[in-house]
């Protein structure tokens, strides 16, 4: 089925057109993904939920789903879907509360063993990241011994197995671990991501649902249905994201990597003999957390708190802070954690706790400034340093020229994150 124009010319756009000298190249990308990865750790640590049917509430009164296992997945269940319609599915599903502390550790631990194999790994979530694997494939006798050495270092950290796709690109890369077989590898020749890439679902492709759900109204079952469409007539239908859309079809995604940052922090922690319940205890022991992090601390401040604790139920238990400026005065940090503890205390009793800072950076003098445009400057800087701080990337970004003289207008510019 083919969409009309309306009138509009066609243009003739060569997605193979040769690379000019100097321009930026694809790179090698290796997609990891461990599916299903919260079941995946609550299975590991509770060995008698596995092959049953649980789901993953989003909270410990939950209203949605956060994951479910493979059993329940069958029944129809899927993440983000209303608790109670799921059980309606699976209604013999145990549910379970999230530990989002055991998870963020687990694949915490992922990552670091990832960045043993490449120095640039995006965090892409929980169960899922991308490596820059360009050139690693001399280092490991080939794409077959790369995949299998990422493989194995996922699971020599945590316990558990993934799959790999290698292909130019994170969509191509993405695609080839979906179609690899259960714990194994894929990987997609440069050139060829076009023809991997034809025959699959147009469910698989990034893009917005009501993008994926137009396709699919138009006709539409697979990517080489859309890719034999021309740029012009995705536009017309899709706007700009149009333009995106006949880019991934035929294989490109220029979608940078973004690589984590992995900052310095600072963490002390204590065990008490028996549970603790009260928080006027709770807020002592963070206090007393807290200056055995004076010393390490000294000469600069912090932008981020987290408090963890371990709940007698053995779950895990954390709070979050990111603060507008960076903090460094005891008396400070002291009122933040009493004031964290006080409004919204573990919901059990707790047998440890543990202090986190992070974001650290040098303490700086505060200037008066010396007009309106200064003033608005360094607020915009230091919006910036709280949101990287935040989300670990920075999400303002700016143009940079990279193909000036490409005839493809979103190819002359590429957005790059600003660090104010």
């Amino acid at each position: 089925m083919r969409l009309r124009l309306h009138g509009l010319e066609q243009l003739c756009y060569d997605r193979a057109a040769p690379t000019p000298p100097g321009a930026r190249e694809t790179l090698r990308i290796a997609f990891v993904s461990v599916p299903r990865f919260a079941c995946a750790v609550e299975a590991q640590a509770r060995p008698a939920l596995a092959g049953r049917p649980f789901i993953i509430g989003d909270a410990d009164q939950p209203k949605r789903v956060l994951d479910c296992s493979a059993a329940a997945g069958e029944a129809g269940v899927q993440p983000g879907m209303p608790l109670r319609q799921a059980l309606g599915l699976c209604p013999q599903a145990a549910v379970l509360a999230p530990d989002p502390v055991l998870y963020r550790g687990k694949w915490e631990a992922a990552l670091d063993a990832l960045d043993e194999v490449s120095p640039e790994v995006e965090d892409a979530g929980l169960g899922r990241a991308y490596l820059n694997a360009t050139g690693l494939d001399a280092h490991y006798a080939g794409d077959a011994g790369l995949c299998r050495r990422i493989a194995a270092g996922v699971r020599e950290a945590t316990g558990l197995r993934a799959c790999v796709g290698l292909a130019q690109g994170k969509f191509p890369a993405f695609a080839a671990a979906a179609c690899a077989a259960p714990h194994g590898w894929r990987s997609v020749p440069a050139g060829e991501e076009a023809s991997f890439l034809a025959p699959l679902a147009v469910e698989l492709l990034p893009v917005a649902a009501e993008i994926a759900a137009r396709l699919l109204d138009f006709g539409f079952e697979s990517i080489g249905e859309v890719a034999a469409l021309s740029r012009p007539e995705l536009e017309t239908q899709f706007g700009k994201e149009g333009g995106r859309l006949w880019q991934l079809v035929g294989g490109i995604d220029p979608d940078p990597l973004r690589p984590r940052q992995r900052a310095e922090k600072l963490e002390a922690s204590l065990s008490f003999e028996a549970p603790v319940a009260g928080v006027d205890v709770m807020v002592a022991a963070a206090r007393q957390l807290l200056s055995r992090l004076r010393l390490p601390l000294r000469g600069r401040a912090a932008r981020e708190l987290t408090l963890a604790a371990e709940l007698v139920s053995g779950r895990g238990w954390e709070r979050r802070l990111v603060f507008r400026e960076a903090v460094s005065e005891q008396e400070r940090l002291g009122f933040l954690l009493r004031s964290s503890l006080t409004n919204a205390p573990p919901p059990q009793a707790i047998h440890g706790l543990t202090l986190r800072l992070g974001g650290l950076t040098g303490e700086t003098g505060k200037q008066l400034a010396l007009g309106e445009r200064g003033r608005l400057q360094r607020q915009l800087q230091e919006a910036v340093r709280q949101l990287k701080a935040r989300y670990g990337h920075s999400p303002i970004y700016q143009c940079v020229d990279v193909e000036p003289w490409s005839a493809i207008p979103e190819e002359r510019q590429i957005l790059v994150e600003s660090d104010a």
